[in-house]
């Protein structure tokens, strides 16, 4: 839906875009700072908080990795 709109608006391709790049950084750091969490889920077992660390990283590579896939089309369009 949202890429939908992207494509009838092109002029909001960039923000929303940085908008996804910023974000994903900043669950990137979530899930760098994982161990030193006091949240109780952070502690419930290597297994769990290593596939919970793992899926904030990648969730945070997905996010980042579409916004420069956006990034690249918006450049594509302008030139």
């Amino acid at each position: 839906m949202i890429l939908g709109k992207l494509q009838q608006y092109p002029e909001k391709r960039i923000p929303v875009a940085m908008a996804l790049v910023t974000t994903g950084l900043m669950i990137l750091i979530v899930g760098t700072v994982w161990p030193a969490h006091s949240l109780p889920i952070a502690h419930s077992g290597t297994d769990w908080g290593d596939f919970f660390r793992g899926f904030v990283f990648g969730f945070a590579i997905v996010l980042e990795l579409s916004g420069l896939v956006i990034l690249a089309a918006a450049k594509r369009k302008q030139l």
